[in-house]
């Protein structure tokens, strides 16, 4: 074996880190990692198996869990030819590997983990509303106020075109930002309020938990009524 078990679980996680710093979403991140991971999972029983519980463990820092994911991980660690990870792997190895799959499989197993059922969705929706105040922060003080709205519009222009859900949490993160700042006359937040009055909530499907449906509708309102 001309690899470390040790090593290879830390270098899927840097992996990770690294597309995460390149500001990718959580999904799209994971995902760059699994096909940067997938030559090496076909190098032999032990590898897939450290490397396949390597991300679901990420998978479960997510706000969602991709049901897609989900199903094949499940696939995966229910059905490991354990014998010959042990041939590979030192007992101490083996040990730690089983307990981390025990573990992911336990709380894959949960019924009130949640799961995104859209495969299109680059981003949730929490972490959605968090990138773009995180985003408004960082430019508000360093660009014209005239030119905010359009420079996060474009920063998300990508986004925006995905998925509804992700172009309306957007949009309204925005708008809650502008009003807050008392930007109120921008023509962009005009241009928003509008767009928000001919949504409707129920044309997001399963992009959205009901929960998230329920806080979405809830900001909507309010912004509309200012």
């Amino acid at each position: 074996m001309d690899w470390n078990y040790y090593e290879l679980l830390t270098s899927v996680y840097d992996t990770y880190l690294e597309y995460k710093g390149e500001k990718f979403s959580d999904y799209e991140a994971l995902a760059r990692t699994t096909y940067d991971f997938e030559v090496s999972m076909n190098d032999g029983e032990a590898e897939k198996a450290t490397i396949r519980v390597a991300l679901a463990r990420i998978a479960l820092t997510h706000s969602k869990l991709s049901v897609r994911a989900k199903e094949l991980t499940w696939e995966v660690l229910t059905n490991l030819d354990i014998k010959r990870i042990r041939e590979q792997l030192s007992t101490e190895e083996v040990e730690d590997l089983l307990e981390r799959k025990d573990y992911v499989l336990c709380q894959y197993n949960d019924a009130t983990i949640s799961l995104n059922h859209d495969p299109r969705a680059r981003w949730y929706y929490h972490e959605m509303t968090k990138e773009v105040k995180v985003y408004f922060d960082n430019i508000i003080s360093i660009i014209p106020l005239e030119e905010v709205a359009d420079k996060v519009l474009k920063r998300f222009e990508r986004d925006c075109k995905n998925t509804l859900s992700e172009n309306i949490t957007i949009k309204v993160t925005l708008a809650e930002l502008l009003m807050n700042k008392g930007l109120q006359d921008q023509g962009e937040l005009k241009n928003i309020k509008f767009e928000l009055e001919q949504f409707n909530i129920d044309d997001v499907g399963q992009q959205l938990s009901e929960t998230e449906k329920e806080d979405l509708s809830y900001r909507i309102s309010n912004l509309i009524k200012n």
